[in-house]
């Protein structure tokens, strides 16, 4: 199971749960995210990285909420 791709804003950190569902973001991008970061579309943020790891291979983006496809 892949790794969520929600990111913490705040904590400047990846998500250490599963993704569980695949949700578009408001950069037109779809992410593997689990399902806390799938309720909370209207704040959550989301973000490609390197593989397993912290490093972000990109910028943050937004998700859309309501826009969600399940897994």
């Amino acid at each position: 199971m892949e790794r969520c791709e929600g990111y913490y804003r705040l904590e400047n950190r990846r998500c250490d749960r599963p993704g569980t569902r695949d949700v578009t973001a408001a950069d037109g991008e779809t992410y593997a995210v689990c399902s806390y970061h799938a309720r909370q579309g209207w704040a959550a943020s989301v973000a490609r990285w390197h593989g397993e790891s912290d490093m972000r291979a990109g910028a943050p983006a937004d998700l859309r909420p309501g826009l969600d496809s399940a897994a």
